[in-house]
């Protein structure tokens, strides 16, 4: 019984990976309202920045089950990064050519990236999960706790899923904690202690 979460957690996350990969469809807005920390969310939320962070890509070629670390990156990746309705969200890489770091001042979900091809997009992308003390994720969405919204800069810390892989990273959040908002450009995109 012990393979059950594993193997609930890859499904969740392959599921998602299907259903985010794609561009198109309606565009909207990041949400911009902020809803309170609740209970689930108070112990995650810090006010420090965890010490030695690596990057998405770097923590997908090293990481393993287990594992405890801190990674940086922004909310991205996928049409929709945040899960509805579950304490998710998709972390990229800040390497990730989204399109705020373009030329592409229109486009209105420039953390999709919609211009990257989807396999390099898959590359630099993770899952990470809050979770409750059932060992799932929490049934409140990370979107708009403490403002959170699309391409926000994160460090997080925790520990790596059993089950994930290199190409499936999951990492359960034991502290989030959000860079404050600076403007990226193509050149110099934000990166954590900076």
């Amino acid at each position: 019984m012990k393979l059950m979460k594993p193997c609930i957690s890859l499904a969740y996350l392959g599921a998602l990976t299907l259903f985010f990969t794609a561009c198109g469809g309606e565009k909207s807005k990041p949400e911009a309202s902020t809803v309170g920390v609740g209970q689930n969310f108070d112990a995650v939320f810090v006010d420090t920045e965890p010490e030695e962070a690596v990057s998405v890509v770097e923590a997908r070629k090293s990481a393993r089950p287990g594992d405890l670390i801190a990674v940086t990156g922004k909310i991205a990746g996928a049409m929709h990064p945040f899960t509805e309705g579950f304490a998710t969200a998709i972390l990229a890489d800040q390497t990730l050519a989204t399109c705020d770091l373009t030329n592409d001042d229109e486009c209105p979900t420039p953390w999709d990236a919609c211009c990257v091809e989807i396999p390099v997009i898959q590359s630099k992308r993770m899952l990470i999960q809050v979770l409750g003390d059932d060992g799932r994720p929490v049934t409140e969405g990370l979107a708009g706790v403490r403002g959170m919204k699309e391409l926000d800069v994160l460090v997080v810390a925790g520990t790596v899923a059993e089950g994930s892989t290199t190409e499936n990273l999951i990492l359960n959040a034991t502290e989030i904690y959000q860079m404050p908002p600076i403007v990226a450009t193509k050149d110099k995109p934000r990166k954590a202690g900076s």
